[in-house]
């Protein structure tokens, strides 16, 4: 075994023993009186191919939700589909520099919820699809929940499918929203946790990394319940700095392509190869909910 390795296997060790018995801290707010609904019936197999959807996109800030919808929203049009992209965030809507949005036309909470109520009233008449960025300062979607506690069922009673995708880092801190959703009753039978690697500590196994975050009740009952488990892998920093700075989409980077109307120097060929493993990653960790993608 070679010294490398070796150091490997303790930090491993380490890292697992420190967490034995420790007590857990909690997360999220308590549950609202009128969220009081019996969870919704999970099939051991969920397949939406072919049904309209609603991604709600939930997590802190600096989790991902803008990267994972980024990717999500150029498969769709790859594959000739045009969901409704909406980037909800009453404080951060840098969905927009990417792609073209539907946003609320003011930052207020309250304004926001209505917007977002009429939104999904739109996408249940029309049997449209739609992917939201909530953003890490939401609280749109709680000020709809705490009116109308049976919004998962409305829309899958419609023929829309609702898919929660909660983006989380290695802070139990994290788990804040999803505590906080479930406990309102906001349990789609489409949930994925996603694992955001890029905000590990690459020098330690990502089991490891999330040991604390996936032991955690309000992670465990989630898939417990039925909620599906995935990874984001991590994508080079200075490679996604570079890609932001330039308003890239992703197969744009990788293609060396310029945007629509603007001449953007190309990424060099190692920091492509580097997009095009992520992009190769991201579909296989991605695999179980492919057929959840508009």
């Amino acid at each position: 075994m070679t010294t490398q390795s070796k150091k490997a296997n303790i930090i491993r060790f380490q890292t697992r023993s420190r967490l034995d018995g420790e007590e857990e801290l909690p997360v999220g707010l308590p549950p609202s009186s009128t969220s009081q609904l019996a969870p919704a019936p999970i099939a051991s197999a969920i397949d939406l191919t072919g049904k309209p959807k609603i991604w709600f996109a939930i997590g802190p800030g600096r989790s991902g939700k803008t990267m994972l919808l980024r990717w999500a929203a150029e498969v769709c049009v790859n594959q000739g589909a045009t969901p409704i992209v909406a980037a909800a965030d009453p404080q951060n809507r840098s969905l927009k520099n990417y792609m073209e949005v539907e946003e609320p036309p003011t930052n207020d909470a309250t304004a926001t919820s209505r917007w977002m109520e009429a939104l999904l009233r739109h996408a249940m008449e029309q049997k449209a699809s739609a992917l939201v960025d909530l953003g890490g300062g939401d609280t749109s979607l709680h000020k709809l929940l705490a009116t109308v506690p049976d919004l998962a069922a409305a829309l899958d009673d419609s023929g829309v499918a609702p898919v929660a995708l909660y983006t989380l880092g290695p802070r139990v801190d994290d788990l804040a929203s999803l505590a906080s959703f479930e406990a309102f009753g906001f349990k789609p039978a489409a949930t994925v946790l996603i694992c955001n690697e890029g905000l590990a500590d690459p020098t330690i196994d990502r089991d490891d990394a999330f040991a604390r975050v996936r032991r955690h009740s309000a992670y465990r009952a989630a898939v417990a319940r039925g909620a599906t488990e995935a990874w984001m892998p991590r994508m080079d920093a200075a490679v996604a700095q570079e890609i932001e700075a330039k308003r890239l989409g992703f197969v744009q980077a990788r293609d060396a392509l310029s945007p629509a109307g603007r001449k953007v120097a190309p990424l060099g060929p190692f920091d492509r190869s580097r997009v095009r493993l992520w992009l190769q990653t991201m579909a296989a960790e991605m695999a179980p909910i492919m057929s959840w993608l508009p």
